[in-house]
């Protein structure tokens, strides 16, 4: 065999397999770190088997989503998507991998990372402050990116591109770069200077829920001097939470739909029994990634760290957006209340002007992502901004992600989107100008994004290195 044939292979049958590409990573991020040779095997097991734990519970939300869908389709001439980052992953990962390029994902990843390094490492020139370490949202986002530029740009039987692989792990490179960077100085006064900032899906609304709080509340009048109901807080169990949302959303659609429109056991099942047993599969699948990411990102995210901290010493770090809520601990739910209110709003407009694209909420859009955007609201709002900001949020996030998949939606392997804030906002744009202009869109915007951290210089250079907090 000749080394052009055995490199083929190699790229095909080992780098071509994700789990095995992401194990990799972590064996070789653990040997520069000086561990021992069993303890980088360890690493390499834990995350390959976690990575195939994900594809697991990725397959199961496929299958049990994609029959409703047809029916819903086939009865109505309505498609149907769940705004959900788990729902976005498992289109991106599903999508890419008919097209033999799911492998790709990875390498996105790494050059993202590597980018994001760059920039830190000449921070002095850059601005940038910021190191991305969220592992299981790296891969999620460069997933689902490259997914939207390829279909955008592509939509056809041939692989991912080269270029296409720079340009998506440059962009979103920047995007973890810019956007956490961005938000250090507000994630410093939610946090009374705890020393990180948010690095998540939602860094863009962040910002913007943080900046029009101040103008829209009064920060005095805090969240957390009101008393909620008990009942709340069982919204604070994912797998609850999943259940009671799909039952909700999905089991109605499958009321409207009715028994015809499905195959099942009728001797062994009521439809009533039915439906819930399918609506609880959302909550046991994602269930299933969830322990499949926590196994490979515990690994990733250790060696990731160690090195940032071993060759970027005094960078901020930027970690996953839960680790507000304990600064306030009312605000998730008014986000998760309130956001709830706007999407069913939105949702309610899109059904009476008759869209052809349905839009179903998902548990960790409307929990986490307007949580955090409630978190940042009541410190600079109170109560009034944390109920009015997720709110419109909610609305954004259905309207936004509505638009995208217009033009995602024709491949049968997607059954949702990402539907996070900066998802429905600043990905939603640049996806539906891409498919309209062309690859100069997300070029461009590299540049844009690179612009933002060199104006907050400008605005605070005496503290911008040293305080992370922004003069008032």
């Amino acid at each position: 065999m000749g080394i052009v044939a055995f490199f083929q292979e190699f790229v095909n049958k080992f780098l071509g397999q994700a789990p095995l590409l992401l194990g990799t990573v972590v064996f070789i991020g653990y040997l520069l770190l000086g561990k021992k040779f069993y303890q980088a095997l360890s690493g390499f097991i834990k995350a390959y088997v976690g990575f195939k734990i994900l594809q697991v519970g990725t397959g199961g939300l496929v299958k049990t989503f994609s029959p409703i869908i047809n029916s819903l389709t086939h009865t109505f001439g309505i498609k149907a998507f769940v705004i959900d980052p788990y729902f976005g992953q498992t289109s991106a990962q599903e999508v890419l991998q008919s097209f033999n390029s799911l492998q790709f994902t990875g390498y996105v990843m790494l050059l993202a990372f590597m980018w994001n390094i760059i920039l830190v490492a000449f921070r002095k020139h850059t601005k940038i402050r910021s190191l991305f370490i969220t592992g299981h949202v790296m891969y999620q986002q460069s997933a689902v990116l490259l997914w939207a530029l390829f279909w955008v740009l592509r939509g056809t039987g041939t692989v991912v591109t080269t270029p296409m692989i720079i340009v998506t792990g440059l962009l979103i490179g920047t995007y973890w770069s810019v956007m956490s960077n961005l938000i250090i100085e507000a994630t410093q006064e939610v946090t009374d200077g705890a020393g990180f900032t948010v690095g998540h899906q939602q860094m863009f609304g962040t910002w913007l829920a943080y900046k029009f709080a101040k103008i829209i509340g009064n920060k005095e009048k805090s969240v957390d001097n009101v008393n909620l109901p008990g009942w709340l807080s069982i919204f604070n169990d994912n797998i609850v939470s999943n259940v009671v949302l799909m039952t909700f959303f999905v089991g109605t659609i499958m009321i409207i739909i009715g028994p015809s429109g499905f195959k099942y056991d009728a001797n062994k099942y009521w439809f009533g029994t039915y439906i819930f047993e399918t609506t609880a599969y959302f909550a046991v699948y994602i269930t299933i990634i969830l322990t499949g990411v926590r196994m490979f990102v515990a690994e990733l995210t250790e060696s990731f760290q160690g090195i940032s901290n071993k060759i970027l010493k005094g960078s901020v770090p930027a970690v996953d957006c839960a680790v507000t809520f304990g600064f306030a601990p009312n605000a998730p739910t008014y986000g998760f209340i309130f956001g709830f209110f706007g999407q069913l709003t939105a949702i309610t407009i899109l059904i009476l002007l008759k869209s052809p694209i349905l839009i179903l909420s998902g548990f960790i859009c409307l929990f986490f992502d307007n949580g955090t955007l409630a978190v940042f609201a009541n410190k600079a709002g109170g109560r009034r901004a944390a109920t009015i900001i997720p709110f419109l949020s909610g609305i954004i996030q259905v309207m936004g992600s509505a638009l995208v998949l217009t033009v995602l939606k024709d491949n049968p392997n997607v059954i949702g989107w990402i539907g996070m804030f900066d998802w429905a906002t600043l990905w939603s744009g640049t996806t539906v100008l891409t498919k309209a202009f062309g690859i100069v869109v997300p070029i461009a915007l590299i540049g844009l994004l690179l612009i933002i951290p060199q104006l907050q210089y400008r605005r605070n250079s005496k503290n911008y290195f040293t305080t992370m907090r922004e003069e008032q």
